[in-house]
């Protein structure tokens, strides 16, 4: 059933957008994070 030579493609298939979009937004949290941490241990 369908089984007609895209099985290597459906294994070779990365989400590279997504993947760099989430990469992306995790970057982006670690620095506001940092920033508020390090405005908070500033104001002692």
């Amino acid at each position: 059933m369908g089984n007609n030579e895209s099985n290597g493609e459906v294994e070779e298939f990365r989400p590279k957008g997504a993947i760099a979009f989430f990469v992306v937004l995790m970057v982006f949290f670690a620095v506001i994070w940092f920033a508020l941490y390090f405005e908070l241990l500033s104001r002692g």
